[in-house]
């Protein structure tokens, strides 16, 4: 889909109508992703081969990270949907007071590539919970992925609900302009600043994950096999491409060598 052909008004009606805010319409939409998920397993799979060589085990694992929160949304909306009662002061009694939680409109998410199916459908999961429609934007480095995705959930879902826009940083930056009423950004903090920076212009709420350091500390009464292990899982699994995979390791000086050894 063209970024020119995306129209984001529909989606934000069907939102300012109130059309999702029932319990139902969100339970039917986490459904329809649920189906997507399970009739698809093997594609999706065989998709994040073909973009990233990922081992049967680690593609499967992003499928099921996925299943995992819709699990959760599921049990957790009716709790999440209610109104939560709030004190009042003297002065304002016997009056009453609640928060009621509401929809906010139609939400953008823009992937990366390292989990590039999890990194996409997690956010969405929150957001149809959340009673929004959502576009989403795939990472280019993973077009196998991005092309299957964009045929399945036009397949699953109508396209006032949610819909999947194509291709690089041009269609990223042309996406930004739109008046979304939420952006969803994971990636590198530089692309963060921009996606920022866009939204900002137009008041927009963004929800930024972004890379960073994450050192490993090893002290003096650490079991060493069992710290090896873990640090070197950490760093490898995802070919090391996770935001939270360590980065460097702080030991004391007697443990750096008995602890290069047990890693090597």
């Amino acid at each position: 889909m063209a970024v020119q052909t995306v129209q984001i008004a529909p989606m934000r009606l069907l939102v300012a109508q109130g059309h999702s805010r029932s319990l139902a319409w969100r339970l039917g939409q986490l459904e329809r992703l649920r189906l997507l998920l399970t009739g698809h397993e093997e594609q999706l799979m065989a998709a994040l081969a073909a973009d990233l060589g990922k081992p049967e085990f680690e593609a499967y694992l992003e499928i099921s990270i996925v299943r995992d929160e819709l699990n959760l949304a599921k049990r957790q909306l009716r709790r999440w949907m209610a109104p939560k009662p709030m004190q009042l002061p003297l002065v304002y009694q016997p009056g009453r007071a609640w928060v009621q939680p509401q929809p906010l409109g139609c939400v953008l998410v823009i992937a990366p590539w390292n989990y590039p199916l999890m990194l996409l459908l997690k956010p969405l999961v929150s957001a149809l919970a959340a009673g929004n429609t959502a576009v989403l934007k795939p990472s280019e480095l993973a077009p196998h992925v991005g092309s299957l995705l964009a045929q399945l959930v036009a397949e699953y879902f109508d396209a006032s609900v949610a819909t999947v826009v194509q291709g690089g940083i041009d269609a990223a930056q042309a996406l930004l302009k739109l008046p979304f009423n939420h952006v969803f950004f994971i990636g590198g903090a530089e692309a963060g600043r921009q996606v920022l920076k866009a939204a900002a212009a137009q008041l927009i709420p963004v929800t930024l994950e972004l890379g960073g350091k994450n050192p490993c500390i090893v002290l003096d009464d650490a079991d060493l096999e069992v710290s090896a292990k873990r640090i070197a899982w950490g760093k490898f699994f995802n070919a090391g491409q996770s935001c939270v995979a360590p980065d460097h390791v702080l030991v004391t000086p007697g443990l750096r060598k008995p602890l290069e050894k047990a890693i090597t």
